[in-house]
């Protein structure tokens, strides 16, 4: 069993809590391996996992859009190109996740519920997005972690728009614009670049679009197509899938087919076997 934290630090007398520039983090990294090595186990490595992943939100004057990729992948394998990746709360609250698939379909489905016995038991009164994100938040924080659920809340409630970022530790944070997954870097520099405040729905939509096209160029975990949703107090707008000039296959400039006799036969041999039948395979059915 490897040793806690707290005793690595004591050993190599790394100062606790808060960041350094220093390699005190890579010292204590090769501390646990040297110690699982001793021990008889095998080299002691930090699996790091990607979410895979680019979702983008940005509220507007009159609402709120939020756009996610289409690609879903299993380590370096993409296992589905057309995912989508907005989830359903109420008519009017969707979340773009970013993680394990499974967690961010039951975590949302269970919020969805949640949120409709509360319109139910309230005469018809519709659920508000801080009212999502606090209980996302609440039910994540106990997990810490563990559940893969990160989530860009959005919607238009009562009092108007809102973007709420939930991570899957718990933190949440209500912003105006917002980007998550493995390609959030390239999205948010578009979204810092682009942002401002009381945007129209065509400024809004275009940067949106941008964002999620940056996300899905620059991170191979990102990819194939993406979806957008807008919500304003008139409704809601499903949007897709937009395939971008660079994720549509080239096509061939020529035929790559030789014709027979195009390779020479050096040598043939011919072998003879009697196979004999193995007996009768179907099995009459009982009447």
């Amino acid at each position: 069993m490897y040793p806690t934290v707290k005793l690595s630090q004591q050993l190599l007398n790394t100062p606790l809590g808060g960041y350094g520039f220093d390699n005190s983090a890579m010292e204590r990294n090769l501390a646990f391996n040297e110690l699982a090595l001793k021990n008889g186990d095998k080299e002691c490595k930090t699996n790091i996992t990607s979410t895979g992943t680019t979702i983008v939100a940005s509220v507007f004057k009159d609402g709120v859009i939020v756009g996610a990729d289409a690609r879903s992948t299993m380590g370096n394998l993409v296992s589905v190109k057309n995912a989508i990746k907005l989830h359903r709360i109420t008519d009017l609250i969707y979340a773009a996740g970013a993680g394990c698939k499974s967690d961010l379909e039951k975590v949302t489905a269970m919020m969805g519920t949640e949120m409709e016995l509360f319109e139910l038991n309230n005469e018809g009164k519709k659920a508000r997005v801080m009212m999502a994100g606090r209980r996302l938040r609440q039910y994540l924080f106990q997990y810490q972690g563990h559940v893969t659920a990160y989530l860009l809340v959005c919607g238009v409630d009562a009092t108007g728009a809102y973007l709420f970022e939930v991570s899957a530790s718990g933190g949440g944070f209500l912003k105006p614009f917002s980007a998550d997954g493995s390609g959030c870097l390239c999205a948010i520099a578009e979204l810092e670049n682009g942002f401002k405040p009381d945007m129209t729905e065509d400024e809004c939509r275009k940067l949106v679009c941008k964002a999620v096209e940056a996300g899905m160029h620059g991170d191979d975990m990102s990819g194939n197509a993406y979806n957008i949703a807008i919500f304003t107090k008139n409704g809601k707008k499903m949007e897709g899938p937009f395939v971008p000039a660079f994720s549509k296959r080239s096509e061939l400039e020529g035929k790559y087919i030789f014709e027979p006799g195009t390779t020479t036969v050096l040598k043939t041999k011919e072998i003879q076997k009697d196979v004999e039948p193995c007996g009768n395979f179907v099995t009459p059915m009982e009447t």
